[in-house]
This record gives structure tokens, C-alpha cells and sequence, in this order.
């Protein structure tokens, strides 16, 4: 088990073990979420559509384009949106 600190910024610096056991570099982006009292941190994959949905709904969030923009957007992305959305809500 590897011991993990926490700054005064709450940020964690990921083992080197941990991050070349799941090839995590820098610049990625992980997904995050709560499960049994425990963070659970994943890997998510590099320049794929899903980063790009997050990346944009990060940016966009300021403005609020709406739902019905975000489909239009996202209709062509190689994921099921309905599948991706269900996931989360189970893992909630």
C-alpha cells in the first residue's frame, strides 16, 4: 500500500509505482468518485472524446449553452451518451 499526502491546496502526488503500473502522464485526466467511504481515481483515456466532452463542459459551464447544444454537439462522438450517463448515476 503506498502512503499518499495531501497538501494545503488538497492536491496528491499519484506514486511513481501507481502511475506506471496504469500509464498514467502528466497532463492526463483521471475521473474521480466516492465508493464504500474510498476515492476511486481512473484513468481516463488520452485526447479521447470523452476528455474532450469533459474539457468542453468544463469550459462551457460558465456560459450555459444548454442541453440541447451539448446533444447537437456530441452526436458524433464515438460513446454512448445514455450508457455513459447511467454509469455514473450507479456509481453516485
Amino acid at each position: 500500500m503506498n502512503k499518499i499526502k495531501i497538501t494545503s491546496k488538497g492536491q496528491i502526488t499519484i506514486p511513481i509505482e501507481m502511475r506506471e503500473k496504469l500509464e498514467i502522464k502528466e497532463g492526463m485526466y483521471l475521473s474521480g468518485y466516492i465508493k464504500d467511504n474510498s476515492i476511486v481515481l481512473k484513468p481516463l483515456p488520452e485526447d479521447g472524446d470523452k476528455v474532450k466532452l469533459i474539457d468542453y463542459a468544463y469550459m462551457e459551464s460558465k456560459n450555459s449553452v444548454g442541453l440541447s447544444k451539448v446533444r447537437e454537439m456530441a452526436k458524433d462522438f464515438n460513446f454512448d451518451m445514455s450508457k455513459q450517463v447511467r454509469e455514473i448515476r450507479e456509481k453516485e
